[in-house]
């Protein structure tokens, strides 16, 4: 997750295990990344998923019916994650309701009559052509002698009866059964007529009477009216098995009669006189319509296996009953009466949570994190040059992640008890008030833009997964969390964090309006309180949460904010105060150094504060042996009577000794990363070529070690380093310059610049060859400022006046005679 630091102190435990096992440091270094990736996804994957933190489901049982529910919170019991609780009940009532929707399935026999016309026609007809036969064959019988009288006559006809087989077949053709029942007084009146094709004309017209065939409207016959009312009360459906249509009928529809209803209208049709065989005796009338009735059969029957799986099919199309149930919902209040959806909910949620389901939970919120830092860093690293953050960076991004989203997890907790109790104002308002841009904030302001924008799309992307993953709260987090770190920039000064925090409360506000606008709620009173609150939170709660962090990362870290740099740029410091008193002329050179860096800083885009505090800090160690450097030196050098090794060690130990230094005033990690920095790896010049020149001449003299002439290192590592190495050497060097005129300046400094360069003592610091221009540009304006011509006094000019005015120099105020005028009026 992060590089290591460019001077650690030691090898850490996993490097030495690399080490051990020769894997080499980049395995160490890898391994500490692994293994501080894992710690903090480990710790931000529990905040956002519900764990230990997260309330235990209550055992609630049907003895709890009717009864207030006694919670640990006055929130209530809410739910720790988002649930989806199928209500098998109302599951049931639904498909219930389906299949009762379904209208049962009717099968029309349009056939029904075509048949029993053909049945009527084929068993009369057969009836006539037996009794005919019969007839003819009794005609041809021989004359009988009646015995009474003696004389010859002819044979009576037999009665005109049909005979047992005779009437099965004709129950048999009429109903395709000979087991029909039909009265034998019926049959015989039948018989009686010869069957005449007006009986079977007027047993057709009874039956289509039935049927409704005179009427516009087909009527449906079926076995029970009853049956369909209770079958089917919002109606039936009517299948044609003929033509394969189907229609819809209201249960009650005129059209659909029974068998009884069938009858009572053929009654009624026969009861019309002249309607049934005027010219027939009753007895053959009553046959007729007895047969007809007996003729009738329903020709819409119910089909109970099609209508059995349609309503299957309703029922299985039916979706669960779920009950959705949000991250943060209350599933029950305090005192709320238990009631039968609570005790669905609650077993639901009882069944779907158990120990391994809440580590599964966690072992998908650490692996989101994970993920999520891991894509982040990559793309970071890739696009931004200065982007390389160190171990202590990232221990300082980790904690501050897992303690920003730990302290949103009990803020909510808060504004679920809060709002409660102020019903009237939104819980959206509470949730929003969290000062979340507070750690993008803190982390420019004390580190840079590259890591702020790292964790500003890191910590919003949470924040929206741990409120429910609220995409809205997610786009509020990185809209405010961007600003915050922008604004922070120009704060030099707690009133300047105010600032930041107003505009980045203005721009939350904003935010917040369009979002709810966005997501269809309109400007109504709860979006405006929700906006206001989110101003407030973070107008107010930013700066102070960043004012209230910074001295304590500064203390635990040893980062230095521009609030710290403000007071190490103090000259009332005191290690300031120390090198005044032991080097001033060290003092005054830190002093041209931080002049010359604070501009060019300014000039490049690098940190003038931070640039100025390494300026007067770089040299402190001088202060212990103040003597042995030419700024403080009074005509005698020390180094005359000392070889030019021995001068180089001493020379050299102002570095060690000014670390020391710097750990007893505590000073910033970046500060004093400057002190060893701003010498790099260059050689101490003026004694190296001492001792070379020394050497000139002796034979057999072995080699100078150059290493003994060269500083340790390490090379500048950050911009303001290499601008303080590059002012120290311009500023000495310009020192020495007879006559410093524009031209020597500009040459000198170029030339200083050029060397510093060819050495490569700038290829580990972020500088480009337009921030070099710029550098020297600077430098050089600078420069011309400090070495400014001045004019050249007469004699006796710098002498005391008349009455004893004093007169001095340009640029200060003369006083003559009591009045006071511009300075150079009397020269």
């Amino acid at each position: 997750m992060a590089e290591p630091e460019s001077s650690p102190p030691g090898p850490s435990p996993l490097d030495a295990l690399a080490h051990r096992f020769r894997l080499g440091p980049r395995w160490g270094r890898r391994l500490t990344s692994v293994l501080l990736l894992l710690t903090v996804s480990v710790a931000a994957g529990f905040v956002i998923s519900p764990g230990l933190f997260s309330q235990q489901i209550p055992a609630l049982t049907e003895e709890h019916l009717g009864k207030p529910f006694r919670a640990n919170s006055p929130a209530g019991f809410k739910a720790g994650r988002d649930y989806e609780i199928i209500h098998q009940a109302m599951t049931e009532q639904r498909r219930l309701e389906a299949r009762g929707a379904v209208r049962p399935v009717y099968d029309l026999s349009p056939g029904v009559l075509l048949e029993i016309r053909a049945a009527v026609g084929a068993a009369f007809q057969e009836m006539r052509q037996r009794l005919a036969a019969r007839a003819a064959a009794t005609q041809q019988e021989a004359p009988v002698v009646a015995p009474e009288t003696g004389k010859a006559q002819a044979r009576k006809p037999a009665a005109s009866l049909v005979t047992p087989e005779e009437r099965e077949l004709f129950q048999g053709l009429l109903f395709g059964r000979k087991d029909a029942v039909l009265d034998n007084d019926d049959v015989q009146a039948l018989a009686s007529a010869r069957f005449s094709e007006a009986m079977e004309q007027a047993t057709v017209a009874l039956v289509e009477r039935a049927y409704g065939f005179s009427e516009p409207t087909p009527v449906y016959i079926t076995n029970s009216r009853e049956e369909v009312s209770r079958e089917g009360p919002q109606g039936i459906t009517v299948r044609d098995l003929r033509h394969n249509g189907e229609q819809t009928l209201p249960g009650t529809a005129p059209t659909v009669v029974d068998v009884r209803e069938a009858h009572m209208e053929m009654d009624r049709f026969a009861s019309i006189p002249g309607n049934l065989l005027p010219d027939s005796p009753g007895v053959q009338r009553r046959a007729v319509l007895r047969l007809a009735k007996r003729l009738v059969r329903p020709n819409l029957t119910i089909n109970l296996a099609e209508t059995d799986a349609r309503r299957r099919q309703a029922a299985a199309a039916v979706k669960d009953a779920v009950i959705s149930i949000k991250k943060g919902q209350r599933v029950i209040g305090d005192g709320e009466l238990v009631n039968e959806t609570h005790l669905v909910a609650i077993r639901g949620m009882r069944s779907q949570t158990d120990r391994l389901d809440l580590v599964q939970l966690q072992v998908g919120g650490t692996g989101l994190v994970a993920l999520l830092i891991s894509a982040t860093y990559l793309f970071c690293r890739a696009a931004f040059r200065r982007f390389r953050p160190t171990r202590k960076d990232a221990m300082l991004l980790g904690s501050l992640l897992v303690a920003m989203l730990g302290l949103l997890q009990v803020w909510v907790s808060i504004a679920d008890a809060v709002q409660d109790r102020y019903t009237a104002i939104p819980l959206e308002a509470f949730y929003y008030a969290f000062p979340v841009a507070a750690g993008a904030m803190l982390v420019r302001f004390i580190l840079s833009e590259e890591l702020a924008l790292f964790f500003a799309l890191v910590m919003a992307s949470l924040c929206g997964v741990m409120l429910g993953n609220s995409l809205s709260f997610g786009i509020y987090a990185l809209v405010g969390a961007l600003v915050a770190a922008d604004r922070v920039t120009y704060a030099k000064d707690r009133v300047g964090l105010f600032r930041a925090g107003v505009a980045t409360g203005g721009v939350n506000l904003v935010a917040v309006l369009c979002l709810f606008l966005a997501e269809g709620k309109g400007l109504t009173p709860d979006t405006l309180i929700t906006a206001l609150f989110a101003f407030s939170g973070t107008a107010l709660a930013v700066p102070v949460m960043v004012m209230a962090l910074t001295p304590l990362i500064e203390s635990v870290f040893g980062y230095a904010s521009d609030l710290k740099l403000l007071e190490l740029a103090n000259l009332n410091h005191p290690a300031l105060k120390e090198l005044i008193v032991q080097a001033p002329g060290t003092y005054h050179h830190s002093i041209i150094i931080g002049t010359l860096v604070e501009n060019a800083a300014e000039a490049i885009g690098a940190n003038p504060l931070l640039a100025r505090s390494c300026a007067y800090y770089h040299d402190i160690g001088k202060g212990r042996n103040p003597l042995y450097f030419g700024e403080n030196q009074k005509g005698e050098n020390r180094h005359d009577s000392l070889a030019p090794a021995m001068s180089a060690v001493i020379i050299k130990r102002h570095v060690t000794e000014g670390l020391e230094m710097a750990r007893q005033y505590r000073l910033p990690k970046l500060v004093a990363d400057a002190i060893p920095q701003h010498h790099g790896t260059r050689l101490v010049g003026y004694f190296f070529h001492k001792a070379v020149k020394e050497q000139e001449g002796k034979e057999g003299a072995p080699p100078i070690d150059e290493s003994i002439f060269r500083y340790p290192g390490p090379k500048p590592q950050f911009r303001e380093a290499a601008l303080v190495m590059i002012a120290d050497a311009v500023e000495a060097s310009t020192r020495a310059l007879p006559e410093p005129t524009t031209t020597r300046l500009q040459a000198q400094v170029q030339k200083m610049i050029n060397l510093i360069f060819s050495e490569g003592q700038l290829d580990e610091c972020d500088l480009t060859l337009r921030d070099l221009n710029l550098i020297a540009q600077s430098f050089l304006h600078t420069l011309e400022g400090i070495y400014h011509a001045r004019p050249e006094y007469p004699a006796g000019a710098l002498q005391a006046g008349p009455k004893g005015a004093a007169l001095t120099v340009a640029g200060t105020t003369t006083k003559q005679d009591g009045k006071a005028r511009p300075a150079g009026t009397g020269t």
